[in-house]
């Protein structure tokens, strides 16, 4: 984490990508290597998949009550942030 994180911090944005690839890899439930990622996929302009990335992260590592009434809409809405409905 710290690897990728320094990356991202000096603005070495592709490298930070591929560190933060390769540990969520190498540990796919870790939430917190998943939440400094979506900071370099927001550096990266790509600011959907960072919004929904976060999104489950909360959702899926919270405790607050009120959150979690709202669950299946944030997780539905997770990947459709730029979507309007008529």
């Amino acid at each position: 984490m710290g690897l990728g994180s320094t990356y991202r911090t000096l603005g070495e944005y592709e490298k930070s990508r591929r560190i933060f690839l390769k540990g969520m890899e190498l540990f796919p439930n870790n939430k917190a290597l998943q939440t400094f990622y979506s900071m370099t996929l927001y550096n990266l302009n790509e600011h959907s998949k960072a919004m929904e990335l976060l999104l489950k992260c909360l959702i899926d590592t919270t405790n607050d009550a009120e959150i979690i009434s709202y669950k299946k809409a944030i997780t539905f809405y997770s990947d459709k942030l730029d979507e309007t409905w008529k």
